[in-house]
């Protein structure tokens, strides 16, 4: 009898233990919840096209082309002449000088669609800075 008794108690189970795994789990989640903001996202972006476009033609009023051609690098078109590698405080006076001959002056910005956004970004402030609320961007018909 004592002999049956032995092999009851030594008999093993054949179950998980699932606490252990469950603590296991909540500490990887806390884990990424903690360090998911942290983690610096970008995105890829191939721009410019667009489907709905306003065609401007001679009929509007006069307008101001700047076009981004690289890093610090920039032409701008003034009523169909073009001045090339203009340098970013040019641009600021040249918007203001065209502003003062006519307020209703239309201001488009273009560039190719490699240069860094951030060059785009950058004409946009020196447009806002001389005084310019309304911007036109240049893009290809679809």
């Amino acid at each position: 009898m004592m002999v049956r008794n032995r092999v009851k108690r030594f008999n093993l189970k054949s179950e998980i233990n699932v606490v252990p795994l469950l603590d296991v789990l909540l500490v990887l989640l806390l884990t990424f919840i903690v360090t998911s903001p942290l983690i610096t996202q970008s995105l890829d972006v191939d721009l410019p096209k667009a489907e709905k476009t306003k065609k401007i033609g001679a009929v509007d009023t006069s307008q101001v082309i700047l076009e981004v051609v690289d890093i610090d690098h920039y032409n701008i078109f003034v009523n169909g002449k073009r001045i090339e590698s203009i340098h970013k405080n040019d641009i600021l006076s040249t918007t203001k000088e065209q502003i003062e001959k006519n307020p209703k002056v239309f201001f488009l910005v273009g560039g190719d669609k490699n240069v860094p956004y951030n060059e785009i970004i950058k004409v946009l402030n020196i447009l806002h800075s001389s005084g310019i609320k309304s911007v036109g961007l240049l893009t290809q018909p679809v």
